[in-house]
């Protein structure tokens, strides 16, 4: 069932600082939602995007001079029943949950109780990091779990839907019980590099309960939630009803909704937080004071530690983003039916919290564009189109290599520049100034150089360095462009070369995500193409049918959805995601 948004949009705003009129703000907001490219005259209205992407609800809460100083909520918490959203709706964080738990252990560190850099081992009680040849060489600590560094499996977790028995903290540890997940272990060396693990989360979501005696939501509660006021937040898993009346209900990336309406994350700490965007921004204004030495929770040098960046841009809790020499703090969230951003300068006092039942994240981001441009935020630029050098309009279009996979052609159109991957649509370069040009869908600039008497195209990186694409001879091929082609057994084989050589463009992850990306563009049967390469490349996966599966199940082809749904659990009966989606299907 699909709700035109339009048709049913309203919403409850709260000015919550004193005296100061934000209405003109928020009205300029919202119809001022900006594509990632930031580009002078290209605008959308937050109704419109809400009903393109059909986002039932939105719960937003902006922060100014270090307080929140408005608050509003939009639209349904139920698509399906057409209850409305309002304050004291609750949504689910995702891996928002994830911060917030980092400042419980961070706090419990500060406070004496655990250390950052000893071996977790040593005060875990009801259960222990298997040892292996990996931690033989290093131990995993906090400081590892806390900034994904410990070489720690399971990515992320798809909770349990109502009525599903939902396993012990040690039971998703082990991969045993109901659990859905494999088990949680280490299988690369602590410390090597950053690899995201939700089950690193676990493991300290453990170690904190072992330490103090408490329950994972009692702890955080007394931790971090009632110091910092944050009252209509909880990670109790699953609500309680006097907190489930109160509770959104979720919408899946193929529009439909969350079977029982959302899920149960006995991962709390990896993705068990509901909160509000009011909250969040209350959460986000903490780190910032305490960076001033006026935290509630916890101390300057704290703060510092959290916000010092381990590898990959990753803090202990939050990403840290550097725009232009600004420094941002935060982090996304994805849960069935559910995603949230939150983002907050370091020093400035400023910052925004957007919580949706849905899972669309780019439409929060074209939200925050819009609060960053509106407010004049540092690092946030809005660009003026300027027409294109008669040199870069003569000698850039042509055909250039992403990857070992990818390739893109730059075109021209009278005095315009487009650039297009195989098999998608053209998206314009606008010129901005000095040989830089934006795509409206794009936060990356680019720019074309002569090298030796021929052009190269260059992504300009945030640290000011260039990415370098060369660009291709008449001759060469590349595996997407016979796949989009048709060239299938062409395309099997190059990308078969690619897996031989242990090339990361032959992957199953690679090509999972690929899929994924496609499927997030609505490019259904370019995304099953790639989803049938990593099945030919990978048939022992159950991973790969189920992303077929699901492939097929975005396209509204049920018979082949549930094909290859039972395919997957043909080779892994307990595939959580494959069996859900199946009973859906089957009972539609």
């Amino acid at each position: 069932m699909r709700v035109s948004i339009g048709l049913l949009f309203f919403c409850v705003w709260f000015a919550v600082a004193g005296g100061h009129p934000h209405t003109e703000h928020i009205a300029d907001i919202e119809k001022g939602l900006r594509p990632a490219g930031m580009i002078d005259g290209s605008t959308w209205t937050l109704e419109e995007r809400m009903e393109h992407y059909g986002v039932p609800a939105m719960s937003i809460a902006v922060i100014q001079d270090y307080k929140v100083v408005w608050y509003k909520v939009y639209g349904k918490a139920d698509r399906e029943t057409g209850a409305p959203a309002g304050r004291e709706t609750l949504f689910q964080a995702g891996s928002i949950s994830k911060p917030v738990a980092a400042m419980g252990a961070m706090k419990m560190v500060q406070d004496g109780r655990l250390e950052l850099r000893s071996n977790v081992n040593d005060k875990l009680k009801s259960w222990k990091i298997p040892d292996n040849d990996f931690t033989a060489k290093e131990k995993v600590n906090l400081a590892h779990l806390l900034s994904h560094t410990g070489g720690l499996t399971v990515h992320g977790f798809p909770g349990y839907a109502p009525g599903v028995k939902v396993p012990t903290t040690v039971q998703v540890l082990d991969g045993n019980g109901p659990t859905n997940t494999a088990p949680i272990r280490v299988n690369k060396l602590p410390g090597e590099g950053y690899r995201y693990s939700g089950g690193g989360y676990t493991v300290a979501q453990l170690l904190m309960t072992d330490v103090s005696g408490q329950s994972f939501p009692q702890l955080m509660q007394e931790r971090v939630l009632g110091p910092l006021g944050m009252g209509r937040s909880t990670y109790l898993n699953p609500l309680p009803p006097a907190l489930l009346k109160n509770a959104a209900a979720g919408i899946l990336p193929d529009r439909s909704a969350v079977v029982g309406k959302r899920h149960t994350y006995p991962e709390m700490a990896a993705a068990g937080l509901w909160t509000t965007a009011e909250d969040l921004a209350a959460f986000a204004i903490e780190v910032q004071m305490a960076v001033k030495g006026k935290g509630k929770v916890l101390s300057k040098e704290t703060a510092g530690t959290m916000l010092t960046p381990v590898d990959a841009g990753y803090a202990l809790g939050f990403g840290i983003e550097n725009r232009d020499g600004e420094t941002y703090f935060g982090h996304s969230g994805w849960d069935a039916g559910f995603c949230a951003r939150l983002t907050a300068h370091r020093d400035k006092g400023y910052g925004v919290a957007v919580m949706i039942n849905a899972n669309f994240p780019s439409f929060m981001n074209e939200v925050i564009r819009g609060v960053a441009l509106e407010y004049g935020w540092a690092g946030y630029k809005l660009h003026q189109p300027q027409p294109v050098p008669a040199n870069i309009l003569a000698g850039a279009p042509g055909r250039y290599r992403y990857n070992a996979d990818q390739g893109f052609q730059i075109e021209r159109k009278d005095k315009r520049l487009f650039m297009r991957y195989y098999g998608d649509k053209p998206r314009e370069l606008v010129h901005i100034g000095d040989n830089r040009f934006m795509r409206h869908d794009r936060e990356t600039p680019v720019t074309f150089k002569q090298k030796d008497g021929a052009m190269v195209f260059h992504f300009i990186l945030p640290n000011g360095k260039f990415q370098t694409h060369q660009r291709l001879t008449d001759e060469e091929t590349i595996p997407r462009q016979l796949l989009d082609e048709g060239h299938y057994d062409k395309a099997l084989a190059a990308y078969r070369a690619l897996k031989d050589k242990k090339n990361p463009n032959g992957s199953e992850g690679y090509l999972n995500n690929q899929g994924f990306g496609l499927l997030q563009n609505r490019r259904f049967d370019a995304a099953i193409r790639v989803f049938r390469i990593a099945c030919d490349l990978y048939p022992k996966s159950a991973n790969t049918w189920d992303s077929l599966g699901f492939g097929y199940k975005m396209k509204g082809d049920k018979a082949n959805a549930i094909k290859y749904y039972r395919k997957a659990l043909e080779i892994d009966p307990k595939f959580s995601s494959a069996v859900s989606a199946l009973a859906q299907l089957e009972k539609n």
